[in-house]
């Protein structure tokens, strides 16, 4: 296909509107390949045939299998679907994906699958600048594990439950992921069984001066999340069910709007942040997370806490600056720490 072509492809791909009433408007380029737009502006790529075979378990994520209609009153179709955000460079990019799968032969004898194989590195591409990683989910979910437990313990006091939303710190880059009065928490989730988490730098475990001239009462928040086909959460659920705390307070539709904001800008350095209105139903989101052990909260000045620090380090040839590590926590570092009762001890903290 021509340079023109994919222009004029793409353009028309970015001009499609949705009529009312329809979930996606679509263009058929070939009786297996059609490129589509969504109610809520997200691009489509449809393969037709039978389930495709993803090499990678990024692209496996993303494709959904399943059958789709095209418009109000049309007859459904079998169909392996790729979305991608609603942005305008994605126009460019689903087209690139169709242009290269005519190319490789979709519409051939051979049939969908290998035309898909040959794509599919294209196709892990453009789905690593579309959605999260899964790292950037779990961590995500941690933190808003948190904050759902926040708003919770404050359900009976609509406006002590709004200022929850400004606790939650980590949908920015750079600091801490909760700040509550005096305290901090930095939040640490893991797919393993045990407390075995990375971190960036010493920083993460160093206390900081408040504006006050006191050290802030820094606290680890260790999270075990592995995904599961029958228990724990989504994503969009636990997003969901967040909202809905929110809405119950007054103004807190407004509040609840803010949320879903914050959430959309989590992690956007290493791709598009999940805007839940639009990509709540992502095959890619669908994961649930269940916890591989009870959440703990470590007080982090703890004596028994045994960390690297830089006055160790300076008897050393290693720089502090750029260094990262990997931390295996006990079960129990002392007789309190973790804390008994970590949403008692959350609860606390804005009491004081």
């Amino acid at each position: 296909m021509s340079e023109l072509h994919f222009e004029a492809l793409r353009a028309d791909l970015a001009a499609l509107t949705v009529p009312q009433g329809q979930a996606r408007n679509l263009r058929w380029l070939a009786m297996t390949l059609a490129i589509g737009r969504t109610a809520t502006g997200d691009y489509e790529v449809f393969i037709r045939g039978p389930d495709l075979k993803a090499g990678s378990s990024l692209v496996r994520r993303h494709v959904q299998y399943g059958d789709w209609r095209p418009e109000e009153g049309g007859a459904p179709f079998s169909a392996s679907r790729i979305v991608l955000p609603s942005a305008p460079h994605f126009a460019s990019i689903a087209v690139l994906i169709a242009i290269e799968l005519l190319r490789a032969g979709i519409a051939g004898p051979a049939g969908v699958q290998p035309a898909f194989t040959d794509v599919e590195p294209i196709i892990e591409m453009a789905i690593r600048r579309g959605a999260l990683s899964e790292t950037v989910v779990l961590g995500l979910v941690g933190e808003l594990t948190v904050l759902r437990q926040l708003i919770l313990a404050r359900s009976d006091r609509p406006a002590s439950m709004m200022r929850c939303l400004d606790f939650w710190q980590g949908w920015q880059e750079g600091g801490r992921d909760f700040r509550i009065g005096d305290h901090a928490i930095e939040v640490k989730t893991t797919q393993m069984g045990a407390s075995i988490h990375e971190f960036s730098g010493l920083h993460q475990l160093e206390p900081k001066s408040l504006p006050s001239g006191s050290k802030e009462h820094l606290h680890l928040m260790s999270i075990g999340l592995a995904a599961s086909t029958t228990m724990g959460e989504t994503l969009p659920s636990l997003v969901s069910s967040i909202v809905a705390l929110l809405s119950t307070a007054v103004g807190g539709a407004e509040v609840a709007d803010e949320f879903v904001r914050r959430v959309s800008q989590y992690g956007t350095l290493s791709g598009t942040g999940y805007v839940h209105a639009t990509m709540l139903d992502w095959s890619v989101y669908g994961t649930r997370f269940a916890h591989t052990f009870l959440p703990r909260l470590y007080r982090v000045d703890d004596s028994a806490m045994r960390l690297l620090g830089r006055e160790k380090l300076a008897e050393t040839f290693v720089q502090a600056h750029g260094l990262s590590f990997t931390m295996h926590i006990p079960d129990q570092v002392s007789a309190f720490n973790p804390a008994p009762n970590w949403e008692a001890e959350l609860e606390a903290m804005d009491s004081i």
